[in-house]
């Protein structure tokens, strides 16, 4: 019973936990610095509605899917789509023309988030293309969605108090953890993505460190 619980809710429960996580992340831009420079900025206002709206999006299609409404989430599908795309073009955006850093001044984790922003385009095109296949696009689609959680985790310390070097990583495992037990639990072995992911994301960091 605790094990469909498990497998039945997970990708719902993790979208909704990314989410509540995006909220405390910028917390301070509609809380509690307002008249800070990036809101004065429209591309951040613009990039942060995207993404939000994209995890909203998923949050509803998991929920779908976990009620069996497969038609309804098919036709909901497309809008996640071009919302993730658009989010990836803000984001792309802001790092070409907005920050626009030589490549030698960013810190090792905007290198990686360089990295891996493409990465997560690749992968949500992967999983629309793939979307007849439910294990894989699940896969191609939360696993793009962990590459790029950097900048949430890390504002998540900041506004929490907690050392983002120590406690964004070990966040960041848990995630990968949990999509370890859900394959265990679910399919008695590992999607490939689910050992590729985590490999590539290790990968990454050791080459921009």
């Amino acid at each position: 019973m605790k094990k469909k619980l498990y497998t039945k809710n997970y990708f719902f429960i993790v979208s909704i936990i990314i989410f509540l996580l995006g909220l405390v992340a910028f917390s301070d831009n509609f809380l509690f610095d307002v008249r800070q420079e990036s809101n004065s900025n429209p591309v951040y206002i613009i990039h942060g509605l995207l993404m939000y709206s994209w995890i909203i999006v998923l949050m509803i299609q998991t929920n779908r899917i976990r009620n069996l409404k497969v038609e309804s989430h098919k036709k909901l599908g497309i809008v996640g789509f071009i919302l993730a795309a658009l989010f990836v073009c803000s984001a792309g955006y802001i790092y070409l023309f907005v920050v626009n850093s030589p490549w030698d001044d960013i810190p090792f984790f905007g290198k990686a988030n360089r990295i891996f922003l493409p990465t997560f385009a690749i992968l949500i095109l992967l999983a629309y293309l793939n979307r007849s296949k439910a294990q894989w696009h699940k896969h191609l689609i939360f696993v793009g969605l962990f590459l790029i959680l950097e900048p949430i985790l890390s504002r998540v310390c900041k506004n929490t108090g907690l050392d983002s070097m120590t406690f964004a990583p070990l966040i960041w495992i848990l995630f990968w953890i949990s999509l370890f037990v859900y394959d265990i639990l679910n399919r008695k072995k590992l999607h490939p993505l689910t050992y590729l992911g985590p490999t590539y994301w290790i990968a990454i960091y050791a080459i921009v460190s």
